[in-house]
């Protein structure tokens, strides 16, 4: 360790302990009676040298970490600062000294500044100061004073921190005030502009939203970059023309108000919204063409935008057009007499003219944004409904799209089987979500979710929906409080895979560019749920047997071998269950491999009946089983072996040739007792096995305690070889059904 690192181990130390050291030793001196014989000795030297040293620390230090908010004061300063006071005081005399108010002063200037959680720490240590002083000075006034100055102590910085705390709250009240009012102005300002809610129709009506009041700084720009252009045309026709006043007005959504846009003018011009009725403005907006007035008199009021008559004697209005309809009027007035002429007015048309041109630039510039954020959410929704592999993960990914592109109150997936026609309910998102929603099975021809499966397109028409007549899934599932609902099914290669429902509580949820960004989004998903299923059928093919759906072979072994390496772990004991069915290969002789077939699902489907749920089965090829027990011992492997023949001696096969019943025989072995290694302990249950057939078979044999051989015995012969040699009447060899 460098120095440097020595150096700042040692900072971080002293900044830690230095506020509670300083206030421990500055308390227990006082109480002593020191700092009170009016000169400061080593000790007094040394605590006021730490308590300097330790604001310093605590002032420069860094003061934050991460993601933590800033405090006014820091605590361990005004801790400092506390006993620095206390120190102070108790040398110039103490409660009856000139300084006696200052750690009253101190306290309630901490409190009132630290945390509300932190600021009692203050109290308390001021308290507790002011005891110790109280017992440095020999107990003069009593406990009465020390009671009282304690009083107020705390009382003090309660008033302090009381009074903080409520200006604090009324400054963010009101700076809570002033941002909502300037983002309403904003949004109404983007509404009039239709900056939003022009392109509804070919916009999601999430994005929409998202333009106008989840991004302001876009719809800010928007805003200023219009007053800027309409800044420098105003101002280019008022000084060509000699004009006292050249303003712009727009009306807002409903046409009921105007409001000044932007003016040059030597005036202070109205703010506040005016009728749309009112004097030459009004004669403007209703005739929709250009109005002149001339030789107005000195007291005309006809000029709304003016708080007073300011002696104009010549107007000009001119309407600005949008889509055929009037948005707005441009309005020019002067002093003088001269009267607007015909080439003035074709001037301000133009001026006009110009500025819806600007407003039609931010219009197209907001609907590319638009049109660019929901690309991005539908390119982000394609790209992890591409690296989706399981259903779970295509849906987690097609909620998050959704709620990226529209609105809405509750998200319904359910699948559907063409086979059964049954739609069932396998994921609900959403606040206040239905209870018992979620694993609801309907059939078809019940409600709307079931027809658009049918119908294979997306209903309600336009989404809209009513629940006095019309229910989504079931007659007990009404949605009674949806306006609003949405069914789109999943269909690849006209097979459908189920259905996304949506639903919101108001009217016009899902507008058009919604349901067609929507429509290409459920493309992509289906697809996505068709490979997730294709995924999962590869992965039961590659691990599962297709004729019993246990494992097969290969996911046995991998299989074992970890159950292996667990009870090896945790010293668990593990039991090997290895069987076969009795004279298999006459099954096959007499009643054909199809019989055999039967009769291998058959022992399948007992297995999967009497298994516990941690064991593992698997078919390790033909007619043969293995059972793999975890923490068991031989005694309730056996146990599990008995109700295991049982039960197939009790099944019964139908077959064209009679009735057919069958046997199993089964050899058990145990870790570790009969053996360690994956290998060694299936040789000692196949053992088992062999012995059980050979004693007569439909029995349950466990592995034989290992005995030495002796040296001039020959080597036991593996399961294959002792079976190849066995005489026919003992055992039949095995062999594969079909």
């Amino acid at each position: 360790m460098n120095l440097v690192s020595v150096f700042r181990a040692g900072r971080r130390l002293f900044r830690g302990t230095a506020a509670p050291l300083v206030a421990l030793g500055s308390g227990a001196w006082i109480a002593r009676g020191g700092f009170f014989h009016g000169h400061l000795g080593p000790v007094e030297v040394s605590l006021v040298a730490a308590g300097a040293l330790g604001l310093v620390v605590r002032l420069t230090g860094p003061r934050l970490r991460r993601g933590q908010e800033a405090e006014p004061v820091d605590l361990g300063a005004a801790s400092v600062g506390v006993s620095m006071s206390s120190m102070l005081t108790a040398v110039t005399g103490g409660a009856s000294g000139p300084l006696a108010a200052l750690p009253l002063l101190v306290v309630a200037a901490g409190a009132a500044l630290s945390h509300p959680k932190r600021a009692w720490v203050l109290v308390a240590q001021g308290v507790a100061l002011e005891g110790a002083m109280h017992l440095g000075a020999g107990g003069a006034g009593g406990l009465e004073a020390l009671g009282l100055r304690s009083l107020l102590l705390v009382a003090a910085a309660a008033l302090h921190h009381g009074l903080t705390r409520v200006e604090v709250a009324r400054v963010r009240v009101h700076a809570k005030t002033l941002l909502d009012d300037e983002r309403k102005r904003q949004k109404a300002a983007a509404q009039s502009f239709r900056l939003g809610a022009a392109t509804a129709a070919t916009a999601s009506s999430l994005a929409q939203r998202r333009s106008e009041t989840d991004d302001p700084a876009r719809v800010q720009s928007s805003l200023e970059e219009i007053h800027a252009s309409l800044v420098g045309l105003l101002t280019l026709a008022r000084r060509t023309m000699g004009l006292r006043t050249c303003a712009l007005f727009w009306s807002d959504a409903k046409g009921a108000t105007l409001r000044l846009v932007e003016a040059a003018s030597e005036d202070d011009l109205v703010t506040a919204p005016i009728p749309s009725g009112a004097g030459a403005l009004g004669a403007v907006w209703n005739l929709s063409r250009p109005v002149a007035l001339a030789q107005l008199r000195a007291d005309y009021g006809g000029l709304p935008y003016y708080a007073s008559p300011r002696g104009v004697r010549c107007f000009a209005g001119v309407p600005v057009l949008d889509q055929g309809a009037t948005r707005g009027v441009l309005t020019a007035d002067r002093d003088d007499d001269r009267p607007f002429t015909a080439d003035e007015q074709q001037t301000l048309e133009a001026v006009a003219l110009q500025a819806r041109r600007l407003i039609d630039n931010e219009r197209v510039f907001a609907r590319l944004e638009r049109a660019r954020n929901d690309l991005a959410a539908l390119f982000n929704a394609s790209r992890a409904l591409g690296e989706a592999l399981t259903e779970e993960q295509c849906v987690q990914a097609l909620t998050r799209a959704v709620k990226d592109i529209v609105e809405h109150d509750l998200l319904v997936f359910a699948t559907y089987d063409a086979k059964t026609g049954e739609h069932r309910v396998k994921h609900v998102a959403g606040e206040n979500t239905p209870a018992g929603l979620l694993g609801l099975v309907f059939g078809d021809n019940q409600g709307i979710a079931s027809a658009a499966v049918k119908t294979k397109h997306a209903l309600p028409y336009r989404g809209q929906y009513d629940p006095k007549v019309q229910y989504v899934f079931t007659r007990a599932w009404p949605l009674p409080n949806a306006a609003s609902v949405l069914v789109l099914p999943l269909v690849v290669r006209d097979r459908v895979l189920g259905s996304l429902t949506l639903s919101a509580q108001r009217r016009g949820a899902f507008s058009e560019g919604a349901r067609q960004l929507l429509g290409v989004l459920v493309s992509h998903a289906s697809v996505a749920l068709a490979n997730a299923g294709a995924v999962r059928r590869l992965e039961e093919m590659a691990t599962t047997d297709p004729m019993t759906g246990h494992l097969n072979k290969r996911s046995m072994e991998t299989e074992f071998e970890r159950k292996i390496r667990a009870a090896a772990r945790f010293g668990r004991p593990l039991s090997v269950i290895v069987l076969d069915i009795d004279k298999f290969k006459s099954v096959n002789d007499t009643y054909g491999h199809a019989t055999g077939d039967v009769v291998i699902k058959g022992l399948g489907a007992v297995l999967g009946r009497c298994k516990r749920e941690t064991d593992i089965i698997a078919r390790f090829g033909g007619e043969e089983f293995v059972v793999v027990c975890e923490e068991t011992e031989t005694t309730g492997a056996f146990q599990l072996a008995e109700r295991i023949r049982e039960e197939l001696k009790r099944q019964v096969f139908q077959t064209e040739h009679g009735p057919l019943s069958v046997t199993c025989s089964l050899g058990i072995a145990e870790y570790p007792k009969d053996a360690t290694e994956r290998h060694a302990l299936f040789e000692r249950a196949d053992q088992a096995l062999y012995a059980a057939k050979q004693g007569g078979r439909n029995q349950t044999r466990t592995a034989a305690p290992m005995t030495e051989p002796a040296k001039d015995a020959k080597p036991t012969a593996r399961k294959k070889d002792a079976r190849a040699t066995a005489t026919p009447d003992k055992r039949e060899p095995r062999t594969k059904a079909g």
